[in-house]
């Protein structure tokens, strides 16, 4: 099932007011000027005057999530027109905050607003301290999500604000009418109501909106398992590489397993060296078995095969075959010569694994998978989405053999990255559906393990975010998913099979800290 993506519209996104309606906002707008030049304090003014909150959006046209071309502003008007037409006893006060010194902007508006609802649009990391520094200044707030937009800006961030005892209520939805229902309590802000007290209500109001768990009867998948005390010798055995981070040449223990780091240099001198006719041929393989190429031209299918190639001598110079590489800042920076995405997919269809963006923690994460399954993992950037009780995991590097090397493959395309550069390529692949799904990562720093699981209902093919867009439905309560990525992470590494517990036993052993999450 490929489901296609759309936000609910509401009809009041094309509201035009009617005159009396305009001379009455320009009669607001007025009396809030003279209030500002008098300097009447808020106790002075009418009894019956609209709440006034700060609408902040977080965003940078030009964010490669949802996309380089996605019209922040537009979207921004839009979201404005919904919450005043919908929400007529609320005067939303709209600040856009582009960059880090931006923040000021909202953190002025703290004496003349009753409180803050925090709109995520674009996925712009710098600005994800923007969010604490709101949430600090002690009024009432929501903190909402742009689907496949702001993501991993808005979990990391508003997980922050819980961690720190900061309270806010946490929105998630496709469905517009959801985030208009929290947005609404601001409505009945009475003086001296708590953010605590507030953060309360609107959580109570917004669970309401949660669509309820469906059916978790899945495919059957039997797993065949590696003993616990086999998994973590093999574990204690392992060697990767991780490419382009830190001190070239340096290694690092992980409980066991070692970390080699490997300069950019020394694979740019194999890929030099690689015999292009043999990446050709890696090349035309790939076009064949995809579904179809959309974007990409041949040349930069190519070089990707060429790529591939220097990955499997690199990993054959270090007796591994396993490699985590920094994909987008040496791209970026001019230091690789194309993406390793297609050749990812190829070392993880045939055992091995090729991990984006140099993490070790989601490096040692898939290995526990394959030590204990033998099964290929999938890194995603997980979306929530609590009016169908879904989880998104999106990325631009998976596995088209989600059961193993030798088991069935399923059809991909290939793509352009998420920042739609046409020199990129990567694999959208369209996993099995039906079966239980078990996502987790590993912080080994802080020697912990987070754990969840979803049945696999689809594939999402949106026009923005990353290309492969699992569809899982949530196992347990999606409302617990949104306070643990700030500690962990953005990421998920999901492996297809109902293996929660074998996992959990696995961390233990390992000796992790377990949390369960869903």
């Amino acid at each position: 099932m490929r489901n296609s993506y759309q936000y609910e519209r509401c009809s009041c996104c094309h509201h035009r007011p009617t005159r009396r309606e305009f001379v009455k906002g320009c009669g607001a707008a007025l009396a809030t000027v003279g209030w500002l030049a008098s300097g009447i304090s808020p106790a002075d003014e009418p009894k019956d005057k609209p709440v006034r909150v700060g609408l902040v959006f977080l965003s940078r046209p030009g964010s490669s999530w949802p996309h380089p071309q996605f019209d922040t502003e537009a979207r921004e008007k839009e979201i404005l027109r919904l919450l005043k037409g919908r929400c007529p006893a609320v005067e939303f006060v709209p600040v856009a905050v582009r960059r880090p010194g931006d923040v000021q902007k909202a953190v002025s508006m703290k004496e003349q607003v009753d409180g803050y609802l925090v709109y995520v649009v674009t996925l712009t990391w710098p600005l994800t301290q923007a969010i604490t520094a709101i949430g600090k200044l002690g009024k009432p707030m929501v903190v909402a999500d742009e689907y496949l937009g702001g993501s991993g800006v808005f979990m990391v961030g508003y997980s922050r604000l819980c961690r720190e005892g900061i309270p806010a209520c946490g929105v998630a939805t496709t469905r517009m009418s959801d985030l208009v229902a929290v947005a609404g309590c601001f409505a009945d802000l009475k003086p001296g109501t708590t953010p605590r007290a507030f953060a309360q209500k609107c959580q109570k109001v917004y669970r309401k909106t949660f669509a309820p768990v469906g059916e978790m009867k899945c495919i059957e998948d039997r797993v065949k398992l590696t003993d616990i005390g086999q998994a973590v010798n093999d574990f204690k055995n392992s060697r990767f590489l991780i490419v382009g981070r830190g001190k070239q040449g340096q290694e690092q223990d992980f409980l066991g397993a070692k970390g080699i780091y490997i300069g950019f240099d020394e694979f740019n001198a194999l890929y030099d060296k690689v015999d292009r006719n043999q990446a050709s041929k890696w090349a035309d393989r790939w076009t064949k078995e995809s579904d179809k190429v959309v974007e990409p031209t041949p040349e930069w299918i190519r070089k990707a095969g060429a790529v591939y190639i220097a990955t499997l001598e690199l990993l054959k110079r270090y007796n591994t075959d396993t490699v985590t590489m920094n994909c987008l800042g040496g791209f970026g920076a001019g230091q690789l010569p194309a993406y390793p995405c297609l050749g990812f997919m190829q070392l993880l269809n045939d055992g091995g694994h090729g991990v984006c963006e140099a993490m070790p923690n989601d490096t040692l994460s898939m290995l526990m998978a394959r030590i204990l399954t033998g099964r290929p993992s999938y890194v995603s950037d997980p979306v929530l989405d609590t009016s169908k009780n879904q989880i998104v995991y999106a990325h631009c590097v998976a596995t088209t053999k989600a059961f193993g090397p030798k088991g069935p493959s399923n059809i991909y395309r290939i793509r352009t990255l998420h920042d739609r550069d046409v020199r990129g390529t990567c694999a959208q692949s369209f996993l099995p559906e039906g079966y239980m799904t078990t996502s987790f990562r590993t912080n080994f720093a802080r020697k912990t393990m987070i754990i969840h699981q979803a049945k696999s209902v689809g594939n999402l093919d949106a026009p923005r975010g990353c290309r492969t867009q699992l569809i899982g439905e949530v196992r347990g309560d999606i409302g617990k998913l949104f306070d643990q990525w700030d500690l962990f992470g953005w990421h998920r590494v999901t492996v297809y099979g109902d293996v929660k517990q074998p996992l959990i036993e696995f961390g233990k052993a390992l000796g992790l800290r377990v949390i369960e999450e869903a």
